[in-house]
């Protein structure tokens, strides 16, 4: 009775899970031999720079607070404006620092832009030095350096308090009442953003080229600002 137990064989719902495993597995190789096609990649880093600046722009106008854009070669941060200074978003997650994945590229002009002539915005003056955008000054230094030390007495707050109750206390990040959550300024962090996104519902105009370039000719692809939201957004083709 038992070698006969032994040697039934598989049943019909034990065979139907080996096929769908067998199923899963060959899609997940036809996956990783395919992958993403170049069009693909670039599309998707497109796609997420002008969803996190809508959401920007939405978001500076709910909640009356000035944004701001930076992008450079290894990616791109959001800034907002507070106690006097810029500071680097870190929620929401979506407005979190982004890195470029290899192969990523991009190009962002400000001047000459001729949609932008004649414009009371784009003539503006926002305080905005190339030189100045990554220095570090010692009034900085000192900021720094204060908020490090409120944060140590916080510590030693929250230790102190635990050692009574046996209770941690939540630490509790600089967070304002808009949601948006910033990190005090650290070397490398930008000064000031290259756009401004205002809580008018405003953009300073730019054009932004994201280029593909593991290959020649390299794919791009354009976003266009004209003073507000929506962003324009120009095919992916070849680079001129």
């Amino acid at each position: 009775m038992r070698l006969q137990r032994a040697n039934r064989g598989f049943t019909l719902i034990e065979i139907m899970i080996v096929i769908i495993i067998i199923g899963l597995l060959a899609s997940q190789v036809v996956l990783n031999i395919g992958g993403e096609s170049r069009q693909d990649r670039l599309n998707k880093e497109l796609d997420a720079i002008q969803a996190r600046i809508q959401l920007a722009s939405e978001l500076a106008m709910l909640k009356q607070v000035e944004l701001g854009f930076h992008i450079d070669e290894k990616g791109y941060r959001f800034l907002v404006f507070e106690n006097d200074k810029w500071r680097v978003v870190q929620e929401p997650v979506a407005l979190a620092p982004h890195e470029f994945p290899l192969d990523i590229q991009q190009k962002l002009e400000l001047d000459g832009l001729e949609w932008a002539e004649g414009n009371l915005l784009a003539e503006a003056d926002f305080g905005q030095d190339d030189d100045a955008l990554f220095e570090e000054s010692s009034f900085d230094e000192l900021k720094a350096k204060q908020e490090q030390e409120e944060e140590a007495k916080q510590r030693a707050k929250e230790a102190e308090q635990f050692a009574k109750d046996g209770k941690t206390v939540a630490k509790k990040p600089h967070q304002r009442r808009t949601g948006i959550v910033s990190m005090p300024r650290k070397k490398g962090d930008p000064k000031l953003p290259l756009v401004f996104v205002l809580s008018s519902g405003e953009v300073t105009p730019f054009l932004l080229t994201v280029s593909e370039v593991s290959e020649r000719p390299a794919l791009a692809g354009t976003l266009k600002a004209e003073f507000s939201i929506p962003l324009q957004r120009g095919e992916v083709g070849d680079e001129r």
